[in-house]
């Protein structure tokens, strides 16, 4: 679960705004760096051909020397930042291209609870009650993340509307003091039936 007033929304983005992606993550971790490196190799390439102005924002704790070094049109390479939300904020679309791994992603949550639109793939979702094109944004393929990055750049109100969506899912669903309140009344049953 997370507090959610640790993730307070501070404006939402302007449809006058070039669409900017954000990633962050610990890229230490092998899943990470894996589906960093084919999202940079397989899916930008073409994203910027489509649209030259779109930028893609990289953060993370322990960024390895070949992406410090990493000099392609419209990426950002921004290292370990101080405060992950603020980072979040500034970017309207989440992008999580997780290809392996397990586990629930809780970066996936913290940016659903920032209002923003996550798009990530199948298994990056996983664990997490979230509905393509309701609370988030799913594509497995480099097809189907342009597909969605295009739906996106021709209705820029969804970004804004699936942010909204996924906020208020987390907030009825991962929100730690619902998930506190929850575990008591378990806890209160099971002393009640023991007691009988």
């Amino acid at each position: 679960g997370l507090d959610l007033d640790d993730y307070q929304i501070n404006g939402l983005p302007s449809r006058n705004e070039h669409l900017s992606i954000s990633f962050i993550g610990s890229l230490d971790w092998a899943p990470n760096i894996e589906g960093l490196r084919w999202f940079l190799h397989e899916v930008w390439p073409t994203l910027r051909r489509h649209w030259p102005q779109l930028q893609l924002h990289i953060a993370g704790r322990n960024t390895p020397s070949w992406l410090l070094d990493y000099q392609k049109p419209g990426v950002v390479v921004h290292g370990e930042v101080p405060d992950a939300a603020a980072f979040i904020q500034q970017h309207p679309v989440m992008v999580v291209p997780l290809l392996s791994g397990s586990g629930m992603r809780a970066k996936i949550l913290e940016g659903m609870a920032l209002g923003k639109t996550v798009l990530t793939t199948t298994l990056g979702l996983e664990g997490i009650n979230a509905q393509h094109a309701n609370q988030v944004l799913v594509a497995d393929t480099s097809q189907a993340f342009l597909q969605n990055i295009s739906f996106l750049q021709k209705h820029p109100e969804k970004i804004v509307d699936i942010g909204k969506q996924a906020r208020c899912m987390v907030a009825e669903q991962y929100d730690s003091n619902q998930l506190g309140s929850q575990l008591l009344r378990i806890y209160q049953e099971a002393v009640l039936c023991h007691g009988r």
